[in-house]
């Protein structure tokens, strides 16, 4: 097995607070160069599952609520400054 389950306790906290939540990523495979990337995934909740696609269109216009940074093992919840 050995596979990350991090994705599914996302959708699974976006859905039950019925809140976006953004996840920031870190990517060190450019630290060679000095170079740090940021790259973040939206968790948009489904309004009404029977709904399904139609939405996740509608609400992708929303603006994240909450903000992670991802850590391997765990998250930080990151608040405006």
């Amino acid at each position: 097995m050995g596979e990350e389950s991090d994705h599914v306790h996302i959708i699974a906290l976006s859905d039950a607070l019925g809140v976006p939540i953004r996840v920031m990523y870190l990517d060190r495979s450019s630290c060679d160069t000095g170079n740090l990337s940021v790259n973040h995934h939206d968790f948009i909740p489904a309004s009404n599952p029977s709904e399904g696609d139609a939405a996740m269109t509608s609400a992708a216009d929303e603006k994240p609520y909450i903000t992670l940074l991802y850590r391997p093992g765990h998250y930080d919840i990151l608040y405006p400054k």
